[in-house]
């Protein structure tokens, strides 16, 4: 666009055609700008659900949930494999473990944790102790069920990632574990004294949902 014109010997400015340009010049600017600062606002919670992850894994292999952990698994275990038990009377020492990953749905909910970095950590885990407690999480007679409705929505977005990998179709949740994997799960609590079967680090310690796909 020329911004200039010659008028009588005389250089004339076309203010109009300076103006123009120089507000399209502020718009590829400004959305430069913003596009650079979107991408640190990506980049920072991105560390920061990583070091949010960093800190619930922490907490989940510290002693004092260990103990939680090992105490559901001793009040579901008996010689003669799972113990029974009722909506109206579930086993105690479940609602410390579920009320955990009822924590973590609530950061996945706010977008403090991506959904498949908890699946890649902590799904082998939680999965096993959801079925055996689905009655309690998901019942209508149970009394709990809006506590644990996060809960539910983050396993069913779990489910859909491990049941894409294992490159089967669509399924209720729960037929992914079934009692035998349950009870080897709580055993497996039991015998480790809560510690993952294997660990690997890339940034940052991680468990992987090896399990059902050793079984699978």
């Amino acid at each position: 666009m020329d911004a200039s014109k010659e008028a009588g010997g005389h250089l004339v400015v076309n203010w109009e055609a300076v103006q123009a340009v120089a507000t399209a010049a502020l718009v590829v600017t400004s959305v430069a700008a913003i596009s650079y600062a979107g991408l640190q606002l990506r980049h920072e919670r991105d560390y920061r659900a990583v070091e949010n992850l960093e800190k619930q894994l922490s907490f989940f292999l510290s002693e004092k949930f260990v103990a939680v952990r090992r105490r559901l698994a001793e009040s579901r275990l008996d010689d003669e494999g799972l113990k029974p038990w009722t909506v109206e009377e579930p086993p105690v020492s479940a609602f410390e473990v579920l009320d955990f990953y009822e924590h973590l749905s609530l950061l996945v909910k706010k977008g403090h944790l991506d959904v498949y970095d908890v699946w890649h950590t902590f799904y082998e885990w939680a999965q096993p102790v959801y079925v055996d407690m689905q009655p309690l999480i998901e019942s209508e007679e149970s009394s709990y069920t809006e506590h644990y409705r996060d809960l539910q929505k983050m396993m069913r977005q779990m489910d859909e990632i491990q049941m894409d990998r294992m490159q089967t179709q669509k399924g209720e949740h729960w037929a992914l574990w079934t009692p035998e994997r349950i009870i080897e799960h709580y055993q497996y609590e039991l015998k480790t004294s809560g510690r993952p079967r294997r660990i690997r680090r890339r940034h940052q310690t991680q468990l992987t949902a090896t399990r059902l796909r050793d079984d699978a």
